[in-house]
């Protein structure tokens, strides 16, 4: 009789286990990939709101006026904001100002006044251009991605000369063709 309960018990366990194993219930296998994609346009979102930063680079230094790349720019940040782009407009905190207080007087400090000189200037552009909600849309922030540091900025900028600037290295390709930027180079 205990050998008849060992058996049943057996049969039980092996029928059960067995189904433990494959819940897959004919269920098609994600296809290759999709499983990354949220990873992929998050990326792709991230990238994009990096887009309507303006950076210091673009306004005359020390000043709130912008350059003509700093114009072009914001052209292009209202014109993707007309068209339904829903991203906050960054002016990157300008750190390159020296302190009167400090022992060497390095351009190094922040400029809270000269940040919101830059962001009402940046908003009333944008409002000037059709957004009609610039003054909420635009803060002080520091930029989403890092700038190139001095030695960083020299080796990108032997690497892409060397390459032609993405036009397979033979000068016929790059920005604007002819190699380099717009030619300039």
């Amino acid at each position: 009789m205990k050998r008849h309960w060992t058996l049943l018990a057996l049969v039980v366990a092996v029928t059960t286990a067995g189904g433990c194993v494959n819940h897959n219930h004919n269920r098609p296998e994600a296809p290759l990939g999709s499983i990354s994609d949220s990873i992929w346009q998050r990326q792709e979102h991230n990238a994009e709101a990096s887009d309507f930063v303006v950076h210091q680079h673009e306004f005359v230094k020390g000043t709130a006026r912008l350059n003509v790349a700093g114009q072009d720019h914001v052209k292009q940040i209202a014109l993707r904001l007309t068209r339904g782009n829903d991203f906050p407009v960054v002016v990157e905190r300008s750190m390159l100002s020296a302190r009167p207080d400090t022992e060497f007087r390095y351009p190094v400090h922040p400029n809270p006044q000269l940040d919101m000189q830059r962001r009402a200037i940046i908003a009333r552009a944008l409002s000037a251009m059709g957004v009609s909600d610039a003054d909420e849309r635009v803060v002080v922030a520091p930029a989403f991605a890092e700038g190139y540091r001095a030695n960083e900025a020299i080796r990108a900028y032997g690497r892409a000369m060397q390459s032609g600037f993405g036009g397979g290295g033979f000068g016929g390709g790059g920005f604007g063709g002819g190699g380099g930027f717009g030619g300039r180079f």
